[in-house]
C-alpha cells in the first residue's frame, strides 16, 4: 500500500468549494455556495497557444433560497466573477429551471440530466450538488438551533426521507434510521 500522503510536493491546482447556510425566517434558508479553481503553475493554452499564467481560472457563486420542510427552491442567483472565457457567462441563467424544484431524493440525477453536458456548465453542476447535501444540513441546523423547539417538534417537521440512504449510516436497514423512524412513530402514535 502507498503511503499517498508522501507523495505531496508542490501543488498543481487548488479547487475550493465552499457552501454557507443563512437564516431567513422560521421556514427558509438561503445556501450560498462558491466553487473557486486556481491554477498554480503556467499551463499551455490549448486553444490560442502559449502559456497561460497561474491564477484563479473559476470563481463561480450561486445562491439558493430554500423554503420548508419540503426544501423547495424558490429563487437563485448565480454570480461569475471569473471564467477563463467569456462564452462561459451563457450559462447565468441556465439554472433558472431550479425554482420550484425540492431537494429530495432524486435531485443530484435532476442536476446531472438538466444541466449536464452541453446544457450547462460542470462547474456550476459540481457546486449545486456540493450545495444540495449542505442545504439540508443547513435546514436542520436551523430547526435543530430554535431554543424554542422541544425534540418532538424537531422531529415532526423534519422529513427522513431525506436522509434514507444518503450515506452508510442512514442507510434504510441501517440501526440510526430505524431508531428516527420508531422515535417519529411513537411521537405521531402519542399525538
Amino acid at each position: 500500500m502507498t503511503d499517498l500522503k508522501r507523495l505531496k510536493t508542490t501543488p498543481l491546482h487548488v479547487r475550493g468549494i465552499r457552501a454557507t447556510t443563512y437564516p431567513v425566517n422560521d421556514d427558509a434558508i438561503m445556501v450560498e455556495g462558491v466553487l473557486r479553481d486556481e491554477r498554480l503553475i503556467p499551463t499551455l493554452s490549448l486553444v490560442k497557444g502559449g502559456m497561460a499564467p497561474p491564477g484563479v481560472v473559476h470563481d463561480i457563486t450561486i445562491r439558493l433560497l430554500i423554503r420548508g420542510a419540503a426544501m423547495v427552491i424558490e429563487d437563485l442567483e448565480v454570480e461569475i466573477t471569473h471564467v477563463p472565457r467569456e462564452v462561459c457567462r451563457e450559462t447565468l441563467a441556465a439554472l433558472k429551471p431550479l425554482i420550484g424544484q425540492r431537494i429530495a431524493p432524486g435531485f443530484s440525477e435532476y442536476v446531472k440530466k438538466t444541466f449536464g453536458g452541453a446544457s450547462g456548465c460542470a462547474h456550476q453542476n459540481a457546486l449545486l450538488l456540493a450545495m444540495a447535501s449542505a442545504a439540508v444540513q443547513g435546514f436542520w441546523v436551523r430547526r435543530a438551533g430554535n431554543k424554542d423547539m422541544t425534540i418532538d417538534e424537531a422531529r415532526s417537521r423534519m422529513d427522513p426521507r431525506l436522509l434514507i440512504n444518503t450515506c452508510r449510516v442512514w442507510r434504510e436497514d441501517g440501526p440510526l434510521i430505524k431508531e428516527l423512524l420508531a422515535a417519529l412513530q411513537e411521537e405521531s402514535g402519542a399525538s
